[in-house]
């Protein structure tokens, strides 16, 4: 019985070990048909408002000008390639003059007419003349950028432009000849 027993275990462990080491994994089937779509979820919840944009909207950098003298005023251009026929026709553009540095800004709209405070000269008057693709600034007295009287290093009287095209809708509570106001509504990053 004992050798009965010890051949039935070993036919058995025998028999795992084939049916183990025989074994292999067969070749992948074919893919099964496709499922009925499911049904739409929940909607989300409505996200917070954002910020005005400024889509459509250019800005120039601050550009260093200089003006020449033409007989008895100034007179300087800045190259502006953006500005088109359609922007003459339907859109807006504004110059804007950094009378400070960039890190103290003191800006003024233009056209701008002093009453004494920059220059002492009542007399003083600066405005731009826009046309395609160029902006002429016309002023009593010599604006050109320079560095500052208190830091070589550090510029002003710098001019921006910003070109706003006609579908570009303002909103009325916009002061466009407030920099401030302007820089807020479109996120002006100086």
């Amino acid at each position: 019985m004992k050798h009965m027993f010890v051949r039935c275990t070993s036919v058995f462990l025998f028999s795992a070990l084939l049916l183990f080491t025989a074994c292999k994994k067969g070749d992948t089937g074919p893919a099964g048909e496709k499922g009925d779509k499911g049904d739409a979820g929940a909607a989300g919840a409505t996200g917070a408002a954002g910020k005005a944009g400024s889509a459509n909207v250019i800005y120039s950098p601050w550009i260093d000008v200089t003006f020449n003298a033409v007989d008895t005023s100034f007179e300087a251009s800045i190259d502006a390639p953006k500005i088109v026929d359609s922007i003459i026709q339907k859109g807006e553009v504004k110059v804007f003059w950094n009378i400070n540095t960039q890190t103290a800004p003191a800006i003024v709209a233009l056209p701008y007419q002093d009453n004494g405070l920059i220059f002492g000269a009542k007399d003083f008057y600066q405005f731009p003349i826009v046309q395609t693709g160029k902006i002429f600034i016309e002023s009593t007295y010599n604006t050109s950028t320079r560095p500052s009287s208190s830091d070589a290093n550090v510029k002003v009287w710098q001019y921006r432009y910003i070109i706003i095209p006609g579908g570009v809708g303002a909103r009325s509570a916009t002061d466009w000849n407030d920099y401030k106001q302007v820089q807020k509504y479109l996120g002006l990053k100086d």
